[in-house]
């Protein structure tokens, strides 16, 4: 009964590396056949027209460097998974979007000195807690200036 087992598993184990490296290995990657057939003349194309990756990366940072808010948006991502992508509230969770930037500070602020604002103020506490002050001043511009009614 025990090899019985061992073979079964060994044979899916088998059928499953099968299957993932005939569909992982038969996907079109950016119109070339292979992932992995990106080589030579294939890669000196993708380079002329996508740049090196250090070029690739530097202008990232320049797309960063130009918003003033790259430094919060992962931050406001777990804001709006309760108060909505666009800061319109979301059941229990109260709207942001037309709130002014020293509004969404002084709100914050409570909420790091534990008061108690609303229903939910015990969950803003944690959140609140972990934010610096300069996070507390870019996320209230970041609302006010990019989320309107």
């Amino acid at each position: 009964m025990r090899n019985e087992s061992f073979y079964l598993i060994l044979g899916i184990c088998g059928f499953m590396f099968g299957l993932i490296s005939h569909t992982y290995g038969n996907l079109e990657y950016k119109g070339y056949p292979r992932a992995q057939a990106c080589t030579g003349e294939c890669y000196a194309e993708y380079q002329r027209v996508n740049g090196t990756l250090a070029e690739q990366m530097e202008m990232k940072r320049e797309i960063a460097n130009a918003d003033p808010f790259s430094a919060i948006r992962g931050l406001w991502g777990g804001c709006a998974a309760c108060h909505g992508q666009s800061g319109q509230g979301m059941g229990a969770f109260p709207k942001l979007a037309g709130k002014d930037s020293e509004y969404i500070s002084q709100r914050l602020y409570a909420y790091q000195n534990r008061e108690t604002i609303g229903n939910m103020s015990s969950m803003m506490w944690a959140q609140a807690s972990q934010l610096s002050d300069q996070d507390i001043e870019t996320l209230g511009n970041f609302i006010q200036e990019t989320m309107n009614e």
